[in-house]
């Protein structure tokens, strides 16, 4: 019989929680609840007490009663997460569920991002709503997130509701897919894109898939380039084409729509593995705000609406010189070959002469000081006449990522 583990905090949460085990049971699945409670009341109805989670984390209960509620949801996390992992490594469960508020959220979404891609993992949550990241939820899983719309205090309209339409997410996914990502038998490319890059890149996946090579497209606005390098660590994909390395300029502002702090190890995982790659500057030129969070010298910046909320805008030439460091300080640091593709006329669409952002000093400052500054040797630098986002250049980087995985005996 497949097994849904439910976490929840069985003091506050002991209704929801037993309602969740009646609608598991009742579909013919077994129902395993696993306590995170914190708080001194009793708590009711789990498989797994907190007493027992934190006992099989190394700490008897008893020792962390004392401690700040902080302290004890940090411990919880951590007892939680790896408890979940060795259930999962012992295929004792089939999927994972938990509904609540932040300390439900944190303490049950840390153990559901030690699971793999494709593993069923729903969370309903309070604070999946008004202006927060899902960084904070998912990192870079594949959670299921669903808006809690009213608190968790017990079962009424509302909370009778969402509760079974998370159950029925997990139970669906764990009764009829729930595969665990693996990869195939045709070798496995990443490629990394945009709205701004994606003619290019388009053009890219589908002249590798023509010559057999299953391609992946990752959106690189905050996560995305992350997942795919922490993927090719995992040997889920072969090469990585990085046509768009837009996260790294977002990184360097520390700001915006495509920001995220895991995207500081972007450039770094995938080369420490020596993932066959092909890097190419798609989006380097530019970052993303909303209207309201514009960045500061705006008078001085070119920049064009992407819809009613968010502006594309061009950096300005000090700020070149600073991400063309970064990427060079990062390529500096690459021990075997890699190829970096430079395009001549643009690095995304809308930037080539009388087009919006089109800033030649911001470009030629970029190209000039990633060029002329990598001493690398293992770093082959290629230029490509033309602007990134088009199909010509697109399939010429399809080509050289092509000639990258036969070198490496890839393909």
């Amino acid at each position: 019989m497949k097994t849904i583990a439910i976490i929840g905090s069985c003091d506050t949460k002991f209704k929801e929680v037993s309602y969740m085990r009646e609608i598991i049971e009742r579909e013919g699945l077994k129902a395993l609840v696993i306590d995170i409670a914190t708080g001194p009341n009793k708590s009711y109805g789990s498989d797994i007490s907190r007493e027992d989670l934190a006992f099989a984390h190394g700490t008897n209960w008893t020792t962390l009663e004392p401690k700040t509620k902080g302290e004890k949801i940090a411990f919880m996390a951590e007892a939680a997460a790896a408890y979940v992992e060795k259930l999962y490594h012992e295929n004792k469960i089939h999927g994972v569920l938990s509904v609540g508020g932040l300390q439900n959220t944190v303490v049950a979404t840390t153990a559901m991002q030690r699971l793999p891609v494709g593993f069923p993992k729903v969370m309903a949550s309070t604070v999946a709503s008004g202006k927060r990241y899902f960084e904070s939820i998912v990192g870079g899983s594949d959670i299921v997130v669903i808006p809690s719309i009213s608190d968790f205090t017990g079962i009424n309209i509302v909370t009778s509701q969402i509760i079974s339409n998370a159950c029925a997410c997990c139970i669906g996914m764990v009764k009829m897919a729930g595969n665990v990502l693996k990869k195939g038998d045709k070798p496995v490319v990443g490629v990394t894109l945009m709205g701004i890059t994606n003619i290019g890149a388009c053009a890219a996946i589908d002249e590798l898939e023509r010559h057999g090579i299953e391609a992946i497209g990752f959106h690189t606005t905050g996560i995305g380039g992350a997942t795919m390098e922490q993927m090719a660590c995992d040997s889920l994909i072969d090469g990585v084409l990085d046509l768009t390395i837009h996260e790294v300029t977002s990184h360097f502002f520390g700001a915006g729509f495509s920001y995220n702090e895991k995207a500081g190890c972007r450039l770094e995982k995938a080369t420490k593995r020596k993932v066959p790659m092909v890097v190419c500057l798609g989006g380097l030129d530019f970052v993303d705000f909303n209207i309201k969070e514009f960045p500061p010298r705006m008078d001085e910046r070119k920049y064009m609406m992407h819809n009613a909320d968010t502006a594309h805008i061009k950096i300005l030439p000090d700020e070149a010189k600073e991400v063309a460091k970064i990427v060079v300080d990062k390529l500096e640091t690459v021990d075997y070959h890699i190829k970096l593709l430079i395009p001549t006329d643009g690095m995304r669409h809308n930037t080539q002469e009388g087009q919006e952002l089109y800033y030649k000093e911001v470009d030629d400052i970029l190209i000039n000081n990633i060029k002329n500054k990598i001493k690398n040797k293992n770093v082959e630098i290629i230029t490509i006449p033309g602007n990134l986002d088009t199909k010509e250049w697109g399939i010429k980087a399809a080509h050289h990522m092509i000639e990258e995985l036969k070198q490496s005996g890839r393909l």
